[in-house]
């Protein structure tokens, strides 16, 4: 049986005691009056409506309707009953039911939107209905998020998929962006992660249906620092809808002290009958706008206008009692980053007084091709008329083939740049390197997720389980033909002038003077290169949860909730990078071997209006990765392994295949139990969580350097033998041992909520959560350094930082759907994670060949840091407004964070705002997010600069049913700008970055 399966089970068995105790009154408790059911249903979508509030007059029943439009209403005396549905954007529905006591009476209720004329203002006084081309599907989805806010216990912001848009190449981040308190981090100008309320991305949770998923990023391998959840393997394309929690309650994982992020799966019983949508687009890079093949990503020639589509089938079968939801989704992305990269020195001296030099000038061209696969099955299947069994599939594939190349310029040293002010101008002598790379990097994702729904009188039990395994790897040689690299080429002695545009741009224009051509590969140095990667991560997740929810009314009504999770994680990185390394020993060895290799893909500077220009005025020589692949692939016989044919091949051979593998496993045994009660206009929420966590990390155990001496081989001081044979020796010759770790954690949470008036609430929410340490603080090698008699070891006991936070919002909600609200929020983070130096004994050092080492491993520190922010955020339908203004959508939000230290990659200030306008037939879109600078490190001394990138879109339906739609994301090709700033010396530009506009043209339509 599964490791996490044999523990997960006992876990439940003896939860199941506790729960049946707890439930058993609930059980025995007889129902007293009538019940109505139904489902509440928006005949203009065709979708069920969750989250509708439906209320009795003259009672205090009121219910709230579940995902797929469902509600019940118990307890209601005899006789007529008149009921009231209230959804933002729609006319309140009102409708009478007989009550019968004892019995369950079914009344399906539909919404009318408020666009909808109102009875007496058409010729005989009939409702006018909305044409099929006015209908807004951004004011449905803003009426969906509204409502899914308003009905919530947390703090919440959710965007529902009707206000998706058009993201073709379905990176749900996309999305986020939008949201106040989020920030991003961008790769490339792709998206891998979000940063929530100025923390870190590894101190929020990203769940889908509540279930977190496995991720793995193989460029983390050397790092061990996975904990944020990558983007690159998810779909957005199958959701529908994305809801961020900024605070949380006891029956959600307490890893997130930043929040959650919850992406919800679309069902098929959330809508009437069959639907099939699809989407048909292409996508292409505003530099690249050209039908024909051109060169790039590679050496190779590829079209620039990608192709991609989207079909979704969803039906319900059986009597409406099988529901299926298949998504098949495929993006094609071709894009181009390009950078300036600037070195300085600040050392001034008595003869050179100037306090800032430029000492190195790189030019770098990133062009890729980002293609993304989703396939999602989802079915739900009602057994019988109280359990409803469901399974969700999903795989997500992604690839990226990127060549990365770098063109510097480092002068030999400070005196040799002449010129009076170097930040514009300068004459120098030095060298250059060219050093092209290509990444090939695939993953793949399989997530199974079983799940069943019991309900028997008041009482719902939910159970679900979780298997998902997600592989991230790097392989140019074998996907794409490629090697990884050529070795960083150099030419020796060579002369540039160079001029600098502007002060802050990237705009560096330099032109050889002297020295060997640069445009000719005749004289570039070197012999090793790296045939391909080597790294690889993969993780896999195994889990299962069982949570039943009641309702008491002993002295206040009281809905209960508990359960049971344990979930199992395993991570496994490696990076053999130095074992890929190889010296080329063929024909022409030495001095300008690639020369008949040169790569036919010239660079282009124009991005960042930059240039390097040989003294024959041609540009700067490239070796062609695809042609030393080919090279390879025929005469493998012409490269010598690095290892086995270098200096320290001791060293390179620990580096690829000790210290850079790790193996790691986690077990998170878990318990809740939370109530929610109700009391005239407030509601209140308590609850307490308790975790047990328990780390496992294999690892290697090697042999002392005075065995390793004993037994013949010699050591460096690094504690590391010096050959092949004495490594594995040292490291192979005994068993792995297991470093295990545990410790447990309760968490206490609570929220308040108040109605002042229906449209007005106060929220207040406090949880304690944590947050766990990375991988590379508590798995990994122990490295020995004899000359100071020190050990740098991983530490398998260190606790988690612990975080208290206080969360609170006031909120107006306005017809026609709209909000304004205000936030606060204050983070107190207690046991940051530091470095520090420890004795054999504190760190629990047995071994006594150490006794007298000094330990210097991760502890957490004594302190706490606060961080407090704010958050303002607006939105509303102007449908108010006479025509042709009544098709206006606004929204704006503004974030401010604050930290008692510098916190890296905290925004201080962000402001995001879009507006939307639709009229007959046509959607306009335009959207825009504001960072202020933002420090990249402690001290302050690096930072970038404010960013204010746009994106627009458009949609015009041809036929009620097929729409045509562009987008444009980053209209105005914003830069990135990294700043530094060192002593009194003025802040200059260290990275000028720049990714393009991406637009997309498609065709969609809904059967």
């Amino acid at each position: 049986m599964p490791y996490p399966v044999r523990h997960f089970l006992p876990c439940v068995l003896r939860t199941l005691p506790f729960v049946v105790g707890l439930l058993a009154p609930v059980f025995a408790a007889g129902a007293d009056g009538g019940t109505i059911t139904g489902r509440i249903f928006n005949p203009t979508t065709r979708e069920y409506v969750r989250n509708a509030e439906i209320s009795v007059r003259g009672s205090s029943a009121i219910a709230i309707s579940d995902e797929n439009g469902a509600y019940q209403l118990t307890g209601l005396p005899a006789g007529d009953a008149v009921v009231t549905v209230n959804y933002t954007g729609s006319t309140p529905a009102v409708v009478t039911v007989k009550v019968t006591p004892g019995q369950e009476t079914t009344r399906d209720i539909e919404l009318t939107s408020s666009l909808e004329t109102p009875v007496g203002a058409g010729a005989r006084g009939e409702v006018v209905k909305l044409s099929a081309f006015t209908v807004s599907s951004e004011r449905e989805g803003n009426a969906k998020a509204i409502m899914e806010q308003r009905n919530s216990m947390n703090i919440t912001n959710t965007v529902a998929s009707d206000v998706f848009g058009d993201v073709a190449e379905g990176n749900a981040a996309e999305f986020l962006k939008n949201l106040p308190g989020v920030d991003l981090f961008l790769v490339q100008g792709e998206i891998v992660n979000v940063r929530m309320r100025g923390l870190g991305a590894e101190y929020n949770s990203v769940t889908i249906d509540g279930v977190r998923l496995a991720s793995a990023d193989a460029n983390k391998g050397a790092a061990g620092d996975a904990r944020a959840f990558s983007f690159e393997q998810v779909s957005l394309n199958s959701m529908d809808a994305i809801e961020v929690s900024k605070t949380i309650s006891a029956d959600v994982d307490a890893n997130a002290p930043a929040g959650t992020i919850n992406l919800k799966t679309k069902r098929a019983f959330s809508r009437a009958g069959r639907r099939i949508s699809w989407q048909t687009n292409a996508t292409v890079f505003s530099g690249a706008l050209r039908l024909g093949e051109a060169y790039g990503p590679d050496d190779a020639r590829h079209r620039k206008i990608r192709p991609g589509g989207i079909v979704e089938f969803s039906d319900v079968f059986f009597g409406k009692r099988l529901g299926v939801v298949l998504n098949i989704s495929e993006s094609n992305l071709y894009s181009e980053n390009a950078r300036t990269i600037v070195t300085y020195n600040y050392t001034a001296t008595p003869t050179d007084p100037r306090p800032v030099v430029p000492t190195a000038v790189a030019l770098y061209q990133s062009p890729r091709i980002n293609r993304r696969s989703t396939v999602t099955l989802t079915t739900d299947f009602k057994a019988t008329p109280n359990l409803v069994l469901s399974l969700g599939l999903i795989y997500n594939g992604a690839q990226l083939y990127n060549t990365q190349r770098t063109f510097t310029f480092t002068a030999t040293n400070r005196a040799a740049v002449i010129g009076a002010d170097p930040l514009r101008s300068f004459n120098a002598t030095g060298t250059i390197t060219t050093n092209p790379s290509a990444v090939v990097k695939p993953g793949e994702a399989y997530t199974v997720l079983p799940r069943f729904e019991y309900k028997i009188g008041g009482v719902t039990i939910e159970g679900k389980l979780v298997g998902s395994m997600s592989t991230s790897w790097y392989n140019p040689l074998a996907r794409k033909g490629s090697s990884r690299s050529a070795g960083s080429p150099q030419l020796a002695g060579v002369g540039v002038s160079a001029a600098h545009l502007s002060s802050i741009g990237g705009d560096w224009q330099m032109l050889q003077t002297s020295g060997p051509d640069l445009g000719s590969g005749a004289g570039y140095t070197n012999r090793e290169l790296a045939i391909n990667d080597g790294r690889y991560g993969r993780t896999k997740v195994m889990g299962g949860d069982v949570a039943a929810t009641w309702k008491t009314s002993a002295v206040l009504p009281v809905i209960w909730k508990t359960g049971a999770k344990q979930q199992w994680e395993g991570r496994t990185f490696m990076d053999q990078q130095n074992a890929r390394n190889v010296l080329y020993t063929g024909p022409g060895a030495g001095t300008g071997i690639w020369v008949n290799y040169a790569s036919p893909y010239a660079f282009d500077g124009r991005p960042t209006n930059s240039q390097l220009v040989s003294s024959s005025g041609r540009g700067i020589f490239i070796p062609s990765l695809l042609a030393i692949g080919q090279l390879y692939q025929d005469h493998p016989e012409y490269f010598a392994d690095r290892i086995t044919n270098g200096s320290t091949p001791g060293a390179r051979y620990q580096s690829a295949f000790v210290a850079n593998t790790r193996h790691y496993e986690e077990q998170i045994t878990a318990g809740f139990l939370m109530g929610t009660t109700s009391l005239g206009r407030a509601t209140v929420r308590a609850g307490m969580r308790w975790e047990q966590t328990d780390t496992d990390s294999l690892e290697f155990d090697p042999r002392t350097p005075a065995e390793v001496r004993a037994a013949g081989y010699t050591v460096a001081s690094t504690g590391i033998a010096t050959t092949i044979p004495g490594v594995q020796y040292q490291y192979f010759s005994q068993p792995k041992i297991h470093r295990t770790g545990g410790y447990d954690n309760y968490f206490p949470s609570a929220s308040f909520k108040y109605r002042f008036t229906r449209n007005l609430d106060f929220q207040l929410g406090y949880s304690k959560t944590i947050r766990r340490p990375t991988f590379r603080d508590i798995a990994g090698v122990w490295s020995v350094d004899e000359s100071s008699l020190s050990v740098n070891a991983p530490n398998p006991n260190l606790r988690p930082e612990r975080s208290n936070n206080l969360a609170t919002r006031v909120a107006y909600y306005f017809e026609p759907v709209g909000i304004f609200a205000v936030n606060f929020f204050q983070n107190t983070v207690r046991g940051l994670f530091q470095r520090n130096e420890l004795t054999a004994a504190e760190f629990g050092n047995t071994d006594p060949d150490f006794a007298t080492y000094t330990f210097v491993t991760t502890v957490p520190s004594d302190g706490e840091v606060r961080i407090r922010g704010m958050e303002l955020e607006y939105s509303q339908s102007l449908s108010f407004l006479p025509s042709p203004l009544k098709g206006l959508n606004v929204r704006a939000s503004y974030t401010r964070n604050y930290s008692q230290v510098i916190t890296p990659n905290m925004s201080p200030h962000g402001v995001n705002a879009g507006l939307s306008y639709s009229f007959k037939r046509l959607m306009l879109s335009a959207s825009t997010n504001w960072r202020d600078y933002v420090p990249l490190n402690v001290s302050g001394t690096s930072f970038n600069r404010h960013r204010m990138p746009i994106d627009v879109g458009g949609s015009f339906k041809l036929t009620p049913r097929i729409d045509l739609f562009v987008t444009g994301r980053n209209l105005r090709n914003e830069p990135v700008i990294t700043m530094q700033k060192q002593a009194t010396a003025p802040a200059v530009p260290t990275t000028y970055e720049i990714t393009g506009a991406v637009w997309t043209f498609g065709v969609k339509g809904v059967w």
